[in-house]
């Protein structure tokens, strides 16, 4: 099968039965479809086969034109069937396909046919005219009837008669000829205007008369025939020279008749059935025993082979410092400390150990030694600023407080300037320029060690959720410590993967085998006879971990798939040959594939009920599958 832009061009060759050229039809991704004849083929003996290709197309909204060439009896046949033709190896032109458009909306609408009453023309004859030619009719009805009894008379114990019935003693019937009527016209009267269809009609209400199935006798049934023919051929007006063929004719004429319907029921019909499928969603859910000691997957005692794999990934980078910290001279200076004691003689004055803080505003100092005070005297004590800087430089005089006392119990000030305070800053490496470092560093070592993992397949599918990933402890590692001074440091990390792995090999077989019988048991598809289950490729399956321990592992299978009934075309095919239309039809409707009803057609439809029946012959049956959406 070609297709040329929007034509679908279908080469029929002599091999090709009429359910290939159907399937190729209902195939067809395009409007319009051209049937090339290449060689000579049976399809163009009948022109039902052709009828059906067309009924076919039509159905589907196809425009159809058969290409045939040199073969007179195939373009015959395919103008009874109305279809379009072409004789040329061309592709047919766009009026072509116009015309062909034209023709089949025409027969999916057809006309209403409106008969037409002709009133009886009355024609004045001259009265003359009409006395001679009765008078003609009467004396050539009585010189006929004197020729036929001549030809009766008896001669020498020698009987001759034509067209007669043998004596019987009794005196036999004359003849009449109706005057009213040309017996010329009678001798020449056309057989083919008359609608034998009717015969099998009742004369009053004009409905089909009943056929009796059963109970037929067929010597009165084959007896009263032949006597119907008889006298059919005795009405008819014969020349004389003709009636002694006349039975041979009317025997001919009758095989003939015969033969034709045997060759078209033979031939001609054909059913057409039409079966719909429904697909059904099926799902497991199964617990399967991590075993490493296994080689093989055990579906009936739901064990699997398992291993653990490890990768380390060691990873590093530099990182610009980004700390910062002081360095500098820190100020010092002088302070005299007077302890107030209202009874000097009683009062033990305290010692105030070094470092003891002392602040002036918002600077802090301390004292360089361990002084003792003594009640009201002063006593003075070097002091040194905590931090560097100039600020810690300030002049004489000001208010200070000593950490432990209150300004009323302990005056301190100094008489002189504090002085030697100074600072610069610099750069140092900070903690949260290690932390920035080794995140980025374990983010890219993790995912280059998880995507190791992944990459070990072969017969062997990793446990997405079983992926355990870590940096080593005590393996970060900077050149130099945090807080020194640094402008780019080197910072290195190990990282850890771990995970699990589970055999695959026949696994994804095993799981399609569970779906296929879980729909079984669900009885998803309630139809008569064993009908084999075709699942979709495409199944959802989720593995993961139940428990993983120091014992073992557990893993879940989770898998949903598409189920549908394999439907064996040939074997359907097999079972309704040679059944009649009741029987094929209860067997076809027992096929429950779907909760749509299939359907069965029979071309042509004219076709009598009673004889319909599901042909034996090779293409004589069209079964299509639809899927039920």
């Amino acid at each position: 099968m070609d297709e040329d832009k929007k034509i679908t061009k279908i080469v029929i060759n002599k091999e090709d039965e009429l359910t290939d050229i159907v399937s190729a039809i209902l195939d067809s991704q395009n409007e319009r479809i051209v049937l090339t004849f290449a060689e000579e083929t049976d399809l163009l003996i009948s022109p039902i086969n052709l009828k059906v290709l067309l009924e076919t197309a039509d159905e589907n909204e196809r425009l159809l034109v058969a290409q045939i060439i040199k073969n007179p009896t195939g373009q015959r046949n395919a103008a009874l069937a109305n279809m379009s033709t072409i004789d040329t190896p061309q592709f047919p032109d766009e009026e072509v396909w116009e015309k062909e458009e034209e023709n089949r909306m025409k027969r999916l609408n057809p006309p209403k046919k409106v008969a037409k009453k002709e009133e009886p023309k009355n024609e004045e004859i001259p009265k003359e005219d009409r006395s001679s030619d009765f008078q003609k009719r009467v004396n050539d009805a009585i010189e006929k009837n004197k020729q036929e009894r001549n030809l009766k008379e008896p001669g020498d114990d020698l009987l001759i008669t034509l067209d007669q019935d043998l004596p019987t003693g009794q005196e036999e019937e004359m003849k009449f000829v109706r005057l009213d009527e040309d017996p010329v016209a009678q001798e020449q009267a056309d057989l083919s205007k008359v609608d034998f269809k009717d015969k099998t009609k009742n004369p009053i209400t004009g409905e089909k008369k009943p056929k009796v199935k059963k109970n037929i006798d067929f010597s009165k049934s084959f007896k009263s025939f032949f006597a119907g023919i008889g006298a059919f051929f005795k009405k008819i007006p014969i020349p004389n020279k003709l009636k002694r063929l006349a039975p041979i004719i009317g025997i001919s004429i009758v095989v003939l008749a015969i033969l034709v319907g045997l060759i078209f029921f033979s031939t001609g019909v054909v059913a057409k059935v039409k079966i719909y499928v429904e697909a059904k969603e099926v799902e497991i859910e199964q617990n399967f025993e991590g075993d490493e000691n296994i080689k093989e997957i055990d579906f009936e005692e739901f064990k699997i082979p398992v291993k653990t794999e490890t990768v380390e990934k060691a990873r590093s980078t530099n990182v610009n410092a980004t700390g910062t910290a002081f360095r500098g001279e820190k100020a010092t200076g002088s302070v005299n400390i007077t302890y107030i004691c209202e009874d000097p003689e009683g009062t033990e004055a305290p010692e105030v150990p070094a470092g003891t803080a002392i602040q002036v505003g918002e600077l802090n100092y301390t004292l360089d030694s361990a002084i003792q005070l003594t009640c009201n005297l002063a006593v003075q004590s070097s002091v040194t600023a905590v931090e560097v800087g100039e600020e810690y430089n300030i002049s004489a005089g000001k208010f200070i407080t000593l950490q432990g006392y209150s300004s009323t119990q302990v005056i301190v000030n100094n008489p002189s300037a504090f002085t030697g305070g100074s600072k610069e800053e610099y750069t140092v490496l900070s903690k949260a320029d290690v932390d920035a470092a080794v995140e980025d560093l374990k983010k890219l070592a993790i995912e280059e060690g998880e995507q190791e993992l992944k990459d070990l397949t072969g017969n062997w599918e990793i446990i997405e959720d079983s992926i355990i990933s870590k940096v080593v402890p005590d393996s970060i590692d900077t050149e130099v410590a945090i807080g020194a001074e640094a402008d780019t440091v080197n910072v290195s990390i190990k990282t850890e993967s771990k995970a699990s792995y589970f055999l695959n090999n026949g696994f994804d077989e095993g799981v399609a085998n569970l779906l296929t019988e879980k729909a079984k048991e669900e009885n998803l598809f309630e139809t008569e006879g064993d009908w084999d289950l075709e699942l979709d490729e495409e199944i959802e399956k989720e593995i993961s971990v139940v428990e993983s321990n120091a014992e073992g592992i557990t893993i879940k299978l989770t898998a949903k798939g598409v189920v549908k009934p394999e439907v064996n075309k040939e074997r359907i095919l097999e079972d309704l040959k040679g059944k009649n239309w009741e029987e094929g039809n209860d067997y076809i409707q027992s096929l429950s594939f779907s909760e749509k009803d299939a359907l069965v057609d029979f071309v042509p439809e004219w076709f009598p009920e009673w004889l319909k029946s599901f042909p034996g012959r090779q293409g004589g049956i069209i079964i299509e599958v639809g899927e039920v959406e």
